[in-house]
């Protein structure tokens, strides 16, 4: 009985544990089975080795963490579009920042300023003096890709002008008079450089460039204007022509600036003034007009006038006391969304020197702007004026003892307040005081100065000068 006992224990026992080692060994077959049938499936790692995010700080240089940096993915460069202020000094190593893809085994750093090259934990120190390449490497030790970091810093100073002379010899004889008039639109705009001799007698000259070249000039023929007679330096373009007025009085239209005829109908013109612009204010009243605006003879009296589109002629007020009829500087503007035109300094009716600025909007009243008791700046004739960097731009003429100066002046309450602009904005040693140059701004903001005298009697300076200032260069 105990021997028939032990015998049924032990098969027991058997039975179990072959349970166990069956169990065991479908669940290999299973995991055997799963694995075989895994062929038609492919799984490939990332091959992506980007810098992601790229920074810099450095307590001595505090502005440094605050700068962004651009991450060009496709050409490798990693750079600040907004460069650092003039004279910021990277001559210490600073703390690099890096975040790298998951997948990049490597970082390689090479070291332009020290000329080294390591194997970097993306968190320390490197010099940026000078430009900086990363080279990530993946996790196959092939896979490679490259960048190229570096410091943008402006290399002069922002505010400060500079100046050169961009042009010479043009017209190339020795000449007494000159203007520069801008003409046409878009592609068809041109410089339109009128000129007289030195022997009046010889008529005028004429030689054209396209605004987007300046350099390079043909001459053209004028004909029509009576020689010795016009007021070459208040040629104006206006609407589709150019005009022109005489000592004598007489206005001279042209379409193409060259030929040109006398207009009939018209009264006795003193002061050909300048354009007003058409605005494209909307009023109550319609569309502003653009304007020609005059000082006209009346009655034997001095009055302001303006001419339309149409070359209809509207009477305006009495001409004001110390009005400059020549000498003076225009300048057509909009302000408050009304088209406006500026003249500054020049002499008056009785040839006295002026210093005050006056504007219209439409050519018949015009209103003094500088403060009568106040001196904006000297009594002078022949200055330049634009409107630049948001400001009133004049460049001085000829004072009452003909001396010429090459101050600058500027305006940031549109002509109300004229202040000797500071150190950056200046013309440089090398420039010649002179007055009655031609003064225009470009689309890129170069300002262009055109030709110019150093006294009355002298002959004109055959030069073009291009300034600009530093930061509005940034832009473009």
């Amino acid at each position: 009985m105990f021997l028939l006992l032990c015998l049924y224990i032990q098969q027991t026992n058997f039975l179990m544990k072959n349970r166990i080692v069956l169990f065991i060994a479908g669940c290999c077959a299973l995991l055997l089975s799963s694995c075989l049938g895994s062929d038609d499936n492919e799984y490939e790692l990332s091959r992506d080795c980007q810098i992601l995010s790229f920074s810099l700080s450095n307590d001595s240089i505090p502005e440094l963490s605050n700068v962004v940096f651009t991450i060009d993915q496709i050409s490798g460069r990693i750079f600040n579009i907004d460069s650092m202020p003039y004279g910021t000094k990277l001559d210490e190593k600073v703390i690099c920042k890096v975040r790298l893809a998951s997948t990049v085994y490597t970082c390689q750093v090479m070291q332009e300023a020290i000329g080294d090259t390591i194997f970097w934990n993306t968190e320390d120190s490197l010099d940026f003096s000078k430009p900086v390449k990363f080279v990530n490497t993946l996790w196959d030790g092939e896979t490679t890709k490259t960048y190229l970091a570096q410091v943008n810093i402006h290399q002069v100073v922002p505010d400060s002008m500079a100046w050169g002379i961009y042009k010479e010899g043009i017209p190339a004889a020795a000449v007494k008079e000159e203007k520069v008039v801008v003409f046409g639109e878009g592609d068809n705009e041109s410089y339109y450089m009128y000129a007289q001799p030195v022997n009046a007698s010889e008529g005028y000259q004429l030689y054209r460039s396209a605004v987007s070249d300046g350099r390079n000039w043909t001459e053209l023929t004028v004909t029509g204007l009576p020689a010795g007679e016009v007021r070459l330096s208040q040629i104006t373009a206006y609407e589709d022509a150019f005009y022109a007025v005489t000592t004598k009085g007489a206005l001279y239209r042209s379409a193409d600036g060259q030929a040109w005829t006398l207009m009939e109908n018209t009264p006795v013109v003193k002061a050909l003034l300048g354009a007003i612009k058409t605005s494209d204010d909307y009023t109550i009243t319609g569309k502003q007009p653009s304007a020609l605006a005059t000082v006209v003879e009346k009655n034997g009296s001095f009055i302001y006038a303006s001419m339309d589109k149409e070359m209809e002629w509207t009477d305006g007020t009495l001409l004001n006391e110390g009005f400059p009829l020549t000498g003076f500087g225009n300048l057509s503007y909009n302000s408050m969304y009304r088209a406006r035109l500026l003249v500054v300094a020049g002499r008056d009716k009785d040839n006295k020197l002026t210093n005050a600025a006056w504007s219209t909007e439409n050519g018949q009243v015009w209103a003094m702007l500088t403060d009568e008791e106040a001196t904006p700046f000297d009594k002078q004739e022949g200055v330049a004026v634009t409107e630049y960097d948001d400001k009133f731009f004049m460049l001085s003429g000829i004072n009452e003892a003909g001396k010429a100066s090459s101050d600058i002046y500027l305006s940031r309450d549109g002509g109300v307040t004229w202040n000797v602009s500071d150190t950056l904005v200046v013309m440089p040693p090398e420039f010649k005081a002179r007055g009655f140059s031609s003064i225009y701004v470009d689309e890129n903001d170069y300002m262009y100065l055109f030709g110019g005298k150093e006294t009355n009697n002298s002959d004109v300076l055959n030069q073009i000068w291009r300034g600009r200032i530093n930061r509005l260069g940034f832009k473009h």
